[in-house]
């Protein structure tokens, strides 16, 4: 099941959820019970590499790095 990054219009608290393609649109917001929730987008982890980002396992940049000289 796919994992969804939510935020409470209400309270403006953040939090995850698993759950069905089809259930999403009917969560919950678990810290004050409101049902106005957004979807936040955040960044994607596919085969050990984020989306969006140049960032290897160990957090250093692959950026090449600035000569000088």
């Amino acid at each position: 099941m796919p994992s969804y990054d939510l935020e409470c219009q209400k309270c403006a608290k953040r939090f995850s959820v698993f759950c069905s393609i089809s259930q999403k649109d009917y969560q919950a917001c678990p810290y004050c019970g409101s049902d106005q929730i957004t979807q936040r987008f955040t960044s994607v982890n596919i085969g050990g590499k984020s989306v969006g980002r140049d960032i290897g396992a160990s957090g250093e940049s692959y950026a090449p790095r600035p000569r000088f000289g």
